[in-house]
This record gives structure tokens, sequence and C-alpha cells, in this order.
């Protein structure tokens, strides 16, 4: 066997990617999402191997968003540089809104569940309404139940005329009265 180095694949390996503002809006959000939660990640492998306190405050490209990342966790480590730095207002300003921020952030995450829950609830309690008041069948009056046939027979006549369209001679309206009156026994009861 002889080895032929005309065949070999060159490999390029890792090349460096310049740095410059991407320019398409769906790139540049798709690229913000994947590098936000590897950043994200990095923080909390220096947090975990380092033993340090992080935060990290990350806002959107359209700026609508606010996203976060604290080790221990948000609050703590905000509380513990608010402490630290009672005496600079400036930061202290920031900070606050820093806070504020993702306390509306959650707020409203948690006003979108509530009305989620709230339509799906007020959808269920309709359906168990109309459920309630509708009549058990045993209950109607015979003429109710010879109201409903007739219209059942209707409705399945026209049912079957549009799924079968024929050219016919006699109404939808005689048929059914035909079929009521064929149905009809001498002795006054209606055969179901």
């Amino acid at each position: 066997m002889s080895s032929n180095k005309s065949t070999r694949r060159v490999h390029r390996g890792r090349q460096r990617i310049p740095l410059s503002r991407i320019e398409n809006d769906v790139h540049r959000t798709v690229t913000f999402s994947k590098r936000r939660f590897g950043l994200f990640k990095k923080a909390s492998e220096i947090s975990r191997l380092c033993g340090m306190e992080i935060l990290l405050v990350v806002f959107s490209p359209n700026k609508e968003k606010v996203y976060t990342f604290g080790s221990p966790n948000v609050n703590a480590v905000l509380d513990k540089y608010v402490a630290e730095n009672e005496n600079r207002t400036i930061e202290g300003n920031v900070t606050e809104e820093l806070l504020l921020s993702q306390k509306e952030a959650d707020i409203r995450l948690t006003n979108l569940q509530i009305n989620v829950l709230e339509a799906a609830i007020q959808h269920e309690m309709k359906v168990t309404e109309a459920a309630k008041g509708m009549p058990s069948i045993s209950n109607l009056p015979l003429a109710d139940l010879l109201s409903m046939k007739q219209q059942m027979e209707i409705l399945r006549s026209n049912v079957f005329q549009i799924l079968n369209p024929q050219p016919t001679t006699m109404p939808v309206q005689t048929q059914a009265m035909n079929t009521q009156s064929d149905d009809v026994n001498p002795s006054g009861a209606t055969p179901f």
C-alpha cells in the first residue's frame, strides 16, 4: 500500500471569525441567543471553579428583555454589592434599577401565566355550565322530542344533499314532512 498525499484532505482547523456587527436582524438574534447561553455557562463554570460570586446582566438586541445570571443567585449578589457600596448613590440607583427591571420582568411573566390559566379556567367553566344547562333527553315532553326529530331529519337531509348533489323535485321541508307522516303508527305512537 502506498499512500498518496494528493488524496489527503487538508483541514483548515479553527478559524477566527472577524468581530463586527452582524447586520442581518435574524442572524443577530440567533447569535445573541446562542452566545448568551454560552456566556452564562462560562460564568457558572468560573463561579464553581473559583468560588466566586458573579452577576451578569444582558439586554436583548432590541432592548425589550433583560437577561440576568447570578451565582449563587441574582438577589444575593446584588444585595452584597449594595451593602458594600451604600455610600455611592449613583451606583446604588443603577443597582436598584436593575433589581426593579428584573422584578418587573418576573411580574410580567407571572401575569402572562396567570392570564393563560384564567382563560383556560373560564373556558372549562363555560363548557361545564353548558353541559349542566342541557336537559336530559328522557325528561323532554313528547312534543319537544317530535320537534327535535323533525329538525334532525331536516339536518340529515341537508347534509345528504350537500354530500350527494342531485336534482330534486321536492323541497327539503316537504320531504321532512312526508317522512314524519310515514313514521306515525295508527296507534299514534312514533317509533324511534
